[in-house]
């Protein structure tokens, strides 16, 4: 496939600038970077000699790193990497050739390096590395960010996956010789997922805003990569879902040490929560050498990496502090973890069953928690872990604490200071929500103002998924069979008929919460008072009978 060339940037080492005829040729797919797709490449050009009447046909194996044409949003953010690349020049940092445009697409075109990412043959070669080999990585790699540093450059992507493996070493008297690659999309650019999905690469004060990239989050990212050499490419919190990667930094975590005492000296300096006390990457490159010569035969191998669980809670730390809310089985508290004794714990909102409790209720929490587990997004209330007692027989899900509650008690206390704008754009977030809930295939069966939750005045988050369910991947709707307190007055006609319940459904359900929303959670205009006014007094099964007739008579709408 050739593409037509047009030099943005050039390298003189090269002799672009005396280039004639130029022309791309895109081979073989390697793989997804971030927002982008990588191919193997070769750039052929026709380059002059002295003679006039003489052209000689050049041919180079390049990377070339093509922006998806759905996110042309961000091609400006994708030259400003090309351009940061273009003012360097090391030889332990890949080559940028040039930028090549083209119709929609935005492609990077860069050195081929020939024994591919550094994770990848850490782990085909793991018996092979040893502790100087991975010395002089680790070395070769500090050199590149000193270099970045002196020029007040900021990589923003540091990890082994970004290191490209120029020479093996392994059998070669010179050992290995690295090149760090470019950062590709920065992170200036990403969403708030994306950077969490980089814990522990981005550095903590980058995760809530982007903004805070200096030369100092390059530090915490070269700790965590000396971490990944230190054990063969392993992937730190591998295992780890996204709201698990977000404890491990609320708890100022760290991961586990390698068994070289000085290196992990090193890691946990470069890995310090406080940016301003992180190492200059001259006094990094001092150390290592300073290591290596005092201590040739150090290992820092380790057979198997035991990490801190962040999503573990210990009951003994848990202190309770008042009742947020309780029904016929659970019960949710207010909690502090205070590890350290001293009341500077954070915060945390604690669900349990109640005492005898059967199991039925049991499960149902278990799978509470699974769901809540895996589900990110920033209008849902974040997971934060588990708290096992008695042996493992109970459990309590831990979840962050929100402490202006619910909508239906913030918006009757705030009624002169939420207008229109702001009550749609709560509406905004909560559909946001859904529609995340919904495309990984779950009904929500409960949403409803008390059950939507106030981080700010800007922001709530949909909570409380006691009575969420998987649909099937082979089916459209979930079954009840036994619902006896079921938010009937919430509920679509569907759910009340058939007891089955759609993604639709929980639509239907979000209509009568956005109906909450718009009359302020007033008490005297609810769903169940202005229901029960048509319906008359009634209970049990009477209830949902008269509520159908009333639905199917679209008086509701009125």
């Amino acid at each position: 496939m050739a593409l037509d060339w047009q030099p943005v940037y050039h390298i003189s080492q090269l002799s672009f600038h005396r280039i004639l005829k130029d022309e791309i040729v895109q081979l073989d797919h390697m793989g997804r970077g971030t927002r982008t797709q990588i191919y193997e490449g070769r750039l052929v050009y026709k380059d002059d000699n002295d003679s006039e009447m003489s052209t000689s046909e050049k041919e180079i194996k390049v990377i070339l790193k093509v922006l998806d044409p759905s996110h042309r949003d961000i091609s400006l953010a994708f030259f400003e990497t090309a351009s940061m690349m273009r003012q360097v020049s090391h030889k332990h940092i890949v080559l940028l050739h040039g930028v090549c445009v083209r119709d929609v697409e935005n492609i990077m075109v860069e050195e081929y390096v020939d024994f591919g990412p550094l994770d990848l043959f850490m782990h085909r070669r793991s018996d092979c590395l040893t502790t100087p080999w991975k010395f002089q990585v680790a070395k070769q790699l500090a050199s590149a960010l000193s270099y970045l540093e002196d020029k007040d450059l900021v990589h923003g992507n540091v990890r082994t996956k970004n290191i490209l493996l120029a020479r093996e070493g392994i059998d070669h008297d010179c050992g290995p010789f690295i090149k760090l690659s470019d950062p590709g999309i920065p992170i200036t650019v990403l969403s708030r997922q994306e950077r969490v999905e980089r814990i522990p690469w981005i550095a903590p004060e980058c995760v809530e805003d982007s903004r805070i990239l200096t030369v100092a989050a390059d530090k915490w990212s070269f700790g965590t990569t000396l971490w990944e050499i230190c054990f063969n490419g392993e992937v730190p919190l591998k295992d780890k879902t996204l709201a698990e990667k977000e404890r491990f930094y609320e708890g100022c975590f760290m991961l586990t040490k390698p068994s070289c005492e000085e290196l992990a000296n090193l890691i946990i300096n470069c890995m310090n929560y406080d940016s301003n006390r992180r190492p200059f990457f001259r006094a990094i490159m001092r150390e290592i050498n300073k290591l290596e010569e005092q201590n040739p035969d150090i290992v820092t191998e380790t057979s198997v990496s035991t990490e801190v669980d962040p999503s573990l809670f210990e009951k003994r730390f848990l202190k309770r502090v008042r009742d947020l809310g309780e029904g016929h089985f659970g019960k949710v508290e207010l909690c502090r973890y205070d590890p350290e004794g001293d009341n500077t714990g954070e915060l945390v909102a604690v669900k349990s069953l109640k005492p005898g409790t059967g199991g039925t209720h049991i499960a149902d929490l278990n799978k509470e928690i699974q769901i809540l587990r895996n589900l990110y997004h920033e209008n849902i209330v974040k997971y934060k872990g588990i708290c096992a007692e008695d042996g493992g027989s109970g459990i309590k899900l831990i979840m962050e604490y929100l402490p202006s509650g619910s909508l239906k008690e913030y918006l009757p206390r705030n009624v002169n200071k939420i207008n229109l704008k702001q009550q749609l754009q709560y509406a905004i977030q909560i559909a946001q929500g859904m529609d995340y809930l919904g495309s990984r295939q779950y009904v929500h069966r409960d949403l409803a103002a008390r059950n939507v939750l106030v981080e700010n005045e800007h922001r709530v988050k949909i909570g409380d998924f006691g009575l969420t369910k998987a649909i099937e991947t082979d089916k459209e709707y979930y079954t009840v069979k036994d619902d006896l307190d079921s938010p009937v007055f919430w509920y679509a006609p569907e759910c009340l008929l058939h007891c089955k319940f759609y993604i639709a459904s929980d639509v239907w359900s979000f209509g009568v919460t956005l109906y909450e929303v718009l009359t302020y959670c007033n008490s005297e205009h609810s769903p169940m008072t202005m229901f029960l006014k048509m319906i008359g007094p009634t209970q049990g099964q009477m209830t949902v009978t008269r509520l159908v007739r009333v639905l199917e008579e679209g008086k509701a709408s009125a």
